[in-house]
């Protein structure tokens, strides 16, 4: 803490500064540097975003889940509006089960991912919760998690493995895309998609918690398609 004279406040400058530099300001990171460039991460999830036709940030090697000789894909799809200002741009994306228990997370933002969770409780709080995010390894945190990406379509690739990089079996699955907009101003994406034999598409139903994060467009309609 850093006291001003004068004003008679304790003013949490390195809080501000923090908020500043790493949740989502102006000043962040662009697209063009990487978000994430691990291979062979223990989520077996990867990351292909997208601005136009160029890459947005780096993306993570996908692994392959085998099912009866044939690779496995569901591709997670969304518009991204980056936000001005602090507190801001901050989301997830994520899978569950038919009943509801999470298998992996394809993509987080690294402030929350790294312990700003703490700092900003109402950032993706549904995300975080669901997770075990508390009780995550480094390993797996570094594996999903990336810099704030630019604005543009975005796409996240899941390769039906679990965190433990094990084959999922088939069934239904939900894919989550949960978003900070600015303070606990939030988004979330919920839809259902059969993994199975055949190739198949679904969109996701969308929830806002204030007026603001309706009106932001930081996250646009979200839509999965699976290839057997």
């Amino acid at each position: 803490m850093k006291r001003i004279q004068g004003a008679g406040l304790l003013v949490p400058v390195l809080l501000l500064v923090l908020l500043e530099t790493a949740c989502g300001g102006s000043g962040l990171a662009s697209g063009s540097r990487e978000a994430n460039a691990q291979t062979g991460t223990a989520a077996g999830s990867s990351l292909a975003a997208s601005t136009g036709s160029r890459s947005a940030a780096g993306q993570q090697a996908a692994g392959s889940a085998k099912a009866g000789g044939s690779a496995r894909k569901l591709e997670i799809s969304f518009p991204f509006v980056r936000q001005d200002g602090i507190a801001t741009n901050q989301f997830a994306v994520w899978i569950e089960d038919g009943k509801g228990r999470y298998v992996t997370t394809l993509y987080a933002t690294r402030f929350i991912s790294t312990g700003g969770y703490k700092l900003r409780p109402e950032a993706i709080p549904t995300w975080v919760k669901h997770s075990g995010l508390s009780k995550a390894s480094p390993e797996e945190v570094d594996a999903f998690s990336g810099a704030t990406l630019s604005s543009g379509p975005l796409k996240f690739a899941w390769d039906c493995k679990d965190r433990k990089g094990q084959p999922v079996p088939a069934g239904n699955y939900r894919f989550y895309v949960e978003g900070t907009t600015r303070w606990e101003n939030r988004i979330l994406y919920e839809g259902t998609i059969a993994v199975g034999k055949k190739r198949t598409t679904a969109k996701a139903a969308v929830k806002y918690t204030t007026d603001e994060a309706t009106q932001s467009g930081m996250i646009g309609k979200v839509t999965a398609g699976f290839t057997p």
